[in-house]
């Protein structure tokens, strides 16, 4: 009873009894096992030169601390000399730097990577076989690039030829070299421009900077021949008729019409000449549209004219030069309103909806889940989206005119396949998405990819790829560009879906490259990745043409970024690649009679370098602002001679002599 009276704070508190710290103080402060060595192996291996314990308190006496060595405490070996414990250090990291430059070498010969340790380490041997994660991709500055993305390609060059791009990089930042006064004045000349280009959204009107009906007839016509013949957005005959009414009385469109419009002509912009020249209108136009959805409330955008805008702005990015190779970022949150808006079920299972309106949700979903997955490739980032994620089915093959907003109890009928429609490209293309959404999450997966799925994979796209020209091949070949609502496949399609489908298969084996030239079950992906380049490459080589379709393509190609300037650049360094192994093949087998062969090859590949270096200076001239592509073409026409060759001596002449203006 005299104990409960006692207060609780007067009360002597009962002494836990303690065990000893056996552990190192670094393993004890890190919460990790410890061997108990000296130096213990946890230490060791993360280069710590310090291991220290703490003493042993005396067992049965007072509570004082004495100095034991850890040759005093049972199980623990004797305490080694300091030169032999810096002497063991040196030698288990040279052990451990040894397993590691081994695993990096079998990695990029095409093994199979270890998976990395899950769970905390359990015994020893978890921790001798723990191998860290390679990352599959490369940063640059502040943005990570997956293996699609064609940047991932300059780390395959050999590095006795990566002198010369390390030599270049160097002589940027040094303000005595002539290489740094030629990038300066470029750079100069290109923050002008862009400050002549941008628009400030708080002094801008939406509808106050459209053109002439004459010119914008051209313009609007301009991406109806060419984008909506591909990746359908709209009903051509209501556009028709909406677009008539507008010009009759402009000042009872609405907001939305008059933005979607612009976008229309920013696109068609593109297309109109050599030099781009209303880049800097269409910029504006893009600047409006960014205005409009800043403006509109959320719920309001999640329309179809919304849904048309955001895609619309999608493509104007991509040929006007806009942050185009940014559409990734913007395409998630597309695909996300997409979504909400239940594009991803099929109209029939949701409630009862006129003909027109249900095809239009198709279409804009099939163009929706192209431009996630084209935008995913130009990243080399996931598409973050599975065939699980929709329940869809494929735009329908029918006429525009069949379309009506009418609600009708009977259903629509389908077009054959071998009558061409506004549609017949849409639909077609749409029967390879999943082959090609596989191989983007293939590519640009965390773990390394296998080369039987790689196999495989190759074997379905080749697949769909002769099944869909098939299927183009089988109709009429239009000379002249025909609108989206005419009948006739023309060049135009042709060429887009060729380069469309080839870059995939450069993407998928590329990877492979290094691989392949010590294995050679991997050789196939070698010659695939030379022959997609070589194919791109020739696809790319229009230049002026009558054919007017030849001729849309081509301005594509000088006057666009996005996927229209980064797949020539993929196929490019990849035949930069073959050219620098044939030339080396050609030194190793000199006097042999098969090195003419070789030789006569590499001359070819010579031609694509002076190709490339006229195709980026007729981009210049339209308003492109990069020159350090440019200059690295000159690095890779440099990569055949020595690689002490500074060819870097003549490039500042040549960044000076071009035209900015």
């Amino acid at each position: 009873m005299a104990d409960l009276a006692t207060p609780l704070a007067q009360r002597p508190r009962p002494q836990k009894r303690r065990r000893p710290a056996l552990a190192c103080e670094q393993c004890r402060a890190r919460k990790v096992r410890c061997d108990r060595a000296t130096p213990c192996n946890t230490c060791v291996r993360s280069s710590n030169p310090d291991c220290t314990y703490t003493p042993l308190p005396p067992q049965g006496g007072p509570k004082e601390r004495r100095s034991l060595s850890p040759a005093s405490i049972p199980g623990r070996p004797p305490a080694p000399t300091p030169s032999d414990s810096i002497a063991s250090l040196e030698i288990v990291s040279l052990e451990g730097r040894t397993k590691y430059l081994e695993q990096e070498h079998r990695f990029s010969n095409g093994a199979e990577q270890p998976k990395l340790h899950e769970g905390p380490c359990s015994s020893e041997e978890g921790e001798k076989n723990f191998v860290p994660l390679r990352i599959r991709g490369t940063m640059s500055k502040t943005r990570f690039f997956g293996h699609s993305h064609w940047a991932t390609g300059a780390n395959l060059v050999p590095a006795k030829y990566k002198a010369l791009l390390h030599l270049m990089d160097r002589a940027q930042h040094e303000k005595t070299s002539r290489i740094y006064a030629g990038f300066q004045k470029s750079k100069k000349l290109a923050r002008a421009i862009k400050r002549r280009r941008s628009a400030h959204l708080l002094g801008l009107t939406i509808g106050q900077n459209v053109p002439d009906r004459h010119i914008a007839d051209a313009l609007t016509d301009g991406y109806l021949r060419t984008f909506e013949t591909i990746h359908r957005l709209l009903h051509i005959p209501s556009f028709r008729t909406e677009y008539g009414r507008y010009w009759d009385e402009p000042e009872r469109a609405t907001q939305s019409f008059v933005v979607l419009v612009q976008l229309c002509m920013a696109v068609g912009a593109c297309f109109h000449d050599d030099k781009h020249s209303f880049r800097a209108q269409a910029t504006r136009w893009i600047y409006e549209a960014r205005l409009w959805l800043l403006i509109t409330p959320e719920k309001a955008q999640l329309s179809m004219v919304g849904l048309q805008i955001m895609c619309l702005l999608q493509f104007a990015k991509q040929t006007t030069g806009l942050a185009g190779d940014l559409t990734w970022i913007s395409a998630g949150s597309l695909l996300r309103a997409a979504m909400s808006m239940g594009l991803n079920h099929d109209p029939e299972t949701l409630v009862r909806m006129p003909p027109l309106r249900v095809e239009l949700r198709r279409r804009l979903w099939a163009t929706i889940l192209e431009i996630n997955l084209q935008a995913s490739l130009d990243a080399g980032a996931l598409p973050l989206i599975s065939p699980s994620d929709f329940t869809t089915k494929p735009p329908r093959n029918v006429h525009e005119e069949d379309l009506t907003n009418e609600l009708n109890p009977d259903t629509l009928p389908d077009v054959e396949p071998s009558i061409f429609t506004a549609n017949s490209i849409q639909v077609a293309l749409h029967r390879s998405f999943t082959t090609r959404l596989a191989i983007v999450n293939h590519i640009n997966q965390s773990s390394p990819p296998s080369y039987e799925a790689t196999l495989r994979l190759s074997s379905e796209l080749l697949s769909s790829t002769r099944a869909l020209f098939q299927h183009l091949h089988s109709h009429p070949l239009s000379l002249n560009p025909p609108t989206a609502t005419a009948g006739g496949i023309f060049t135009f399609q042709l060429r887009f879906l060729e380069m469309l489908m080839t870059r995939y298969l450069l993407a998928l084996h590329l990877p492979w490259w290094n691989s392949s030239l010590h294995n050679p079950t991997h050789y196939f992906s070698r010659k695939t990745s030379v022959d997609a380049a070589r194919a791109i490459v020739s696809l790319s080589q229009v230049g002026p043409s009558p054919n007017p379709s030849l001729t849309d393509f081509d301005r594509l190609l000088v006057c666009a970024s996005g996927p229209f300037r980064s797949t020539p650049i993929h196929a490019c360094l990849t035949l930069t690649l073959e050219y620098i192994h044939l030339k080396e093949e050609s030194q190793k087998n000199k006097g042999l009679t098969f090195s003419n062969a070789t030789a006569r090859e590499t001359e070819e590949l010579r031609k694509v370098f002076n190709w490339q270096s006229q195709w980026w200076v007729r981009r210049i001239r339209a308003g492109e602002t990069n020159v350090k592509t440019y200059a690295f073409g000159g690095v890779f026409e440099s990569c055949g001679s020595s690689p002490a060759t500074v060819y870097l001596l003549t490039w500042p002449p040549r960044l000076c002599w071009m035209s900015w203006a």
